[in-house]
């Protein structure tokens, strides 16, 4: 054998042994083996779908729920939200009576009345506005059928109700010099009030002036749960928070015994 040969031989030896080395290497997967990884990989999967779904299942129904009790917490109809100050005058010591709210078929049998009236002997009383909202009149306004005037003013507050004042000189009948001068009052007290259409006003701040004839002098205060829909009036006590520690109900009771000579006791809210 000649020495090319040999070195060929040599060559194909080496290739053929390069070959066997690198398929013990690199094996090729059995079926079976394939399968089973592919099964470990689906099992895997089908292990974490669920729980991806569950969490955003749960963070959906969690997110609802709070929205649905944020709502809730938010409705207009909620007394807890609505939190009036106790007197429309900024001097609580300036009202002697307190004429109080009553729906027509109460069970006291009081006249109806769908506000508290504050009545008061002073000829100059500052007033403040008992809650938060936006303006939505401020007008002098002739009472009909008696001709007698006084000053009607009404704003929407955050939660929806609507809140009214009358500032009224006297109560009841008046004759012709007395209308005359409440003319000459009502455009007294529309000359002093702070706020116009659209003002948003705060708690507590000063509107103007109650300007009294006599001692039926008052404000009129009423509260109404919207301002669509059926006329529906609230008692506005019961959004008072701190009724308690106030001297309404006593004052209430002087109003009531000099109306109907101690013969009842009402409540501020006569349902």
């Amino acid at each position: 054998m000649s020495y090319k040969k040999i070195a060929v031989l040599g060559l194909l030896i080496a290739a053929s042994l390069s070959a066997c080395a690198q398929e013990e290497l690199n094996p090729v997967p059995s079926e079976g083996s394939n399968q089973e990884s592919s099964s470990k990989r689906a099992e895997g999967a089908s292990k974490e779908e669920p729980d991806s779904k569950s969490v955003a299942s749960s963070a959906k129904t969690e997110s609802t729920v709070t929205a649905g009790q944020s709502q809730k917490d938010e409705s207009p109809d909620s007394p807890q939200l609505l939190n009036l100050l106790t007197t429309p005058f900024v001097e609580v010591d300036e009202y002697w009576g307190v004429q109080p709210f009553a729906i027509k078929s109460n069970q006291l049998g009081v006249q109806f009345h769908n506000g508290i009236d504050y009545f008061t002997s002073e000829e100059k009383v500052a007033i403040q506005a008992v809650s938060s909202g936006r303006v939505m009149f401020v007008d002098v306004y002739e009472r009909k059928p008696d001709g007698a005037f006084q000053i009607n003013l009404a704003w929407q507050t955050p939660t929806g109700e609507v809140l009214s004042y009358s500032l009224e000189p006297s109560a009841g009948p008046a004759d012709q010099a007395k209308i005359a001068n409440q003319k000459l009052l009502a455009q007294k007290m529309m000359d002093s009030m702070t706020i116009r259409v659209g003002d948003q006003i705060v708690e507590g701040q000063l509107l103007g002036y109650l300007y009294g004839q006599d001692e039926w002098a008052h404000v009129h205060m009423s509260l109404k749960a919207s301002a669509r829909g059926p006329e529906k009036w609230l008692c506005p006590a019961d959004y008072m928070a701190t009724l308690e520690g106030s001297d309404l109900l006593p004052k209430s009771l002087i109003w009531a015994d000099r109306l109907y000579k101690g013969s009842k006791r009402p409540q501020l809210c006569n349902y």
